[in-house]
C-alpha cells in the first residue's frame, strides 16, 4: 500500500516557511543563487562570443546585445547591478566553503555560527572590492 504524498506547503513540510530555519533558507539561497549565476554565465560568455566573432549585424546582434545587456542599456543601472551580482558570488563562494567543511565534519555543532561569520566575511570582502572598484566604474 503506497503512502500518501505530503504537500510541498503542508503543516509538517520543511518548505513551509513557518518551519524553515536558517539551515533551510541557507540551502534554498544557495540554490537559487546557483542558477542565477549559472544564467549569468552563459549570457556573459555569449556577449563575449559576440565579440570574438565580429557579430555586427541582424538578429543575431540583436540576441547578443540582449545577452550583455538584459536588465539596462548602459547608463546608471549598470553598477547597481554589477553590484549585486557581486553580493550573489560572495554570499555563494563563502556559503559554499562553509557546507564544504560540514561536508567534512567541521563547524557541525555550530553551524549557525559560521554561517554568520561567513556572511560577516562576505560583507566585508564585497564591501572591500566595492571600495576599490567603484571610483573605477564610472571611469569606463
Amino acid at each position: 500500500m503506497a503512502r500518501p504524498v505530503r504537500k510541498w506547503f503542508d503543516r509538517s513540510s520543511d518548505v513551509n516557511p513557518r518551519n524553515m530555519r536558517l539551515g533551510m533558507y541557507a540551502w534554498l539561497i544557495q540554490r537559487i543563487s546557483g542558477i542565477y549565476l549559472v544564467f549569468f554565465l552563459v549570457t556573459h560568455i555569449g556577449a563575449i562570443a559576440q565579440a570574438s566573432l565580429g557579430i555586427t549585424k541582424g538578429l543575431g546582434a540583436q540576441a547578443f546585445d540582449a545577452f550583455r545587456n538584459p536588465f539596462y542599456a548602459g547608463g546608471p543601472a549598470a553598477p547597481v547591478l554589477d553590484l549585486i551580482l557581486l553580493g550573489i558570488v560572495a554570499f555563494h563562494g563563502l556559503n559554499g566553503i562553509r557546507i564544504v567543511f560540514m561536508d567534512l565534519g567541521f563547524g557541525i555543532r555550530r553551524h549557525k555560527l559560521w554561517f554568520w561569520v561567513c556572511m560577516i566575511i562576505a560583507v566585508v570582502a564585497s564591501g572591500f572590492v566595492i571600495f576599490l572598484g567603484l571610483p573605477l566604474m564610472g571611469s569606463g
